[in-house]
């Protein structure tokens, strides 16, 4: 399986339906260790999204760009749609759009 931009997606993490202040630490820990291989975010569960937990995939995503490596946020639920718009997130910070 590959990603839209060619490069292989890597691991997968399946993000928790909450995403809030308890949940940051797991996350922190779950993306660091994947440092240095493609990651694949699994947000089709994802019911709520805080601030925090926002920033911590916001970083991720610039610093495994940095790397070269593929990061990718899939299936986003409306639970995180919803928390980036009311973050004033730009959904494409975080969400790649499909171009077929």
């Amino acid at each position: 399986m590959t990603s839209p931009t060619g490069k292989s997606p890597g691991t997968q993490i399946d993000l928790p339906e909450r995403l809030d202040f308890t949940a940051c630490g797991a996350l922190f820990d779950a993306i660091c260790n994947q440092r240095g291989r493609p990651l694949l975010l699994q947000a089709g569960n994802v019911e709520f999204l805080g601030a925090l937990a926002a920033e911590i995939l916001i970083r991720a995503k610039a610093e495994w760009q940095t790397d070269g490596l593929g990061f990718e946020l899939i299936n986003p639920s409306k639970g995180l749609v919803q928390g980036l718009s009311l973050l004033g997130i730009p959904q494409d910070t975080l969400i790649q759009e499909d171009f077929e």
